[in-house]
């Protein structure tokens, strides 16, 4: 194992806390100027149902993680490239989760700050996790990863 690989991608910010951030964020600015999406329970039940979607998704790509017998924490090395399961339809099914719960809640919240969050959220997951976890995975793995990243979406 390099010092590189000991390394991992070199993830400095966690993805969850972006995700929080980006959420919290939507809840202030809908405090000091609410935008509200409509009006009646169905947004707020829509929004839970899509939060358990997300929430689902997650524990979903956990579980390829911990058969496959490598770190989801993208600070740590990876020993493979999962490429079954979800992983046959997104290289990034838990920030997708991140990005989908974010959106649930803002329908649960009625708020338009938290649906217009889910774009910033994945920009930001972009700028600080996907760019160094994707440079690091060709780095590790070359033209094996280089194969799947032409074959799979980033996100769906």
């Amino acid at each position: 194992m390099t010092d590189e690989d000991k390394r991992g991608p070199g993830v400095r910010v966690p993805p969850p806390l972006l995700a929080l951030a980006v959420i919290g964020a939507a809840w202030a600015a809908d405090r000091v100027l609410p935008l509200p999406v409509g009006d009646g329970n169905w947004l707020r039940w829509s929004g839970f149902a899509v939060i358990a979607l997300a929430f689902g998704l997650a524990l979903f790509t956990l579980l390829h993680f911990f058969v496959a017998r490598t770190h989801v924490e993208p600070w740590r090395p990876t020993s493979v490239i999962i490429r079954h399961g979800i992983f046959r339809f997104s290289r990034n099914p838990i920030y997708l989760a991140f990005c989908v719960a974010t959106l649930g809640t803002g329908l649960v919240l009625n708020s338009w700050w938290g649906i217009a969050a889910v774009p910033l959220l994945g920009y930001l997951l972009h700028c600080f996790a996907i760019r160094r976890e994707e440079a690091y995975l060709e780095r590790k793995f070359g033209e094996v990863y280089v194969s799947y990243r032409r074959e799979v979406r980033r996100w769906l």
